[in-house]
């Protein structure tokens, strides 16, 4: 009886060599769950600010700045994404373009850089853009520069305002 208390007495030693072998692995699932969760957030995040963009540019509605000065409508598309995507990201990391597309949704082949929010019935398309960099190192390394681009686009029509 003796003896089997010692045997069991002898295996301390194990749990705290398991506990090291395991707890690194748990660690690096916590975290990667963790990290992928928080890009999820960004994207769904980006998906709704560009909707909520979309929604205000299509009836030709405009917003005033801090001010009380009427912003254009390009700037109020971008001002209304910045808004509402700030809950996830810094919105100067943002990349928004607004322009028109053909009658058939397909993307002009000359299209210059400048934003355009269009006329009453135009074809529009905007599109966000975000790197999105991940914080688990190990995730990170698995990534081009550790960063993976979001993209979010919307397609609609102009009212007739």
């Amino acid at each position: 009886m003796n003896r089997l208390f010692r045997t069991v007495r002898g295996n301390r030693g194990v749990e705290i060599a398991e506990f090291a072998v395991v707890l690194p692995l748990f660690l690096i699932i916590m975290f990667s769950i963790v990290d992928f969760g928080l890009y999820s957030f960004v994207q769904h995040t980006l998906q709704f600010a560009t909707r909520e963009g979309v929604r205000l540019a299509l009836v030709g509605r405009t917003l005033t700045d801090a001010s009380g000065n009427q912003l254009t409508r390009e700037a109020s598309i971008i001002k209304t994404i910045d808004d509402y995507a700030s809950v996830a990201v810094k919105p100067s990391q943002l990349q928004i373009s607004i322009y028109p597309v053909n009658t058939d949704y397909s993307d002009p082949t000359d299209w210059s850089i400048t934003q355009n929010a269009g006329g009453p019935g135009s074809y529009m398309r905007v599109k966000t853009r975000y790197s999105y960099t991940f914080i688990t190192p190990l995730i990170a390394a698995l990534m081009p520069n550790g960063k993976l681009v979001i993209q979010s686009q919307a397609t609609y029509r102009n009212e007739r305002f």
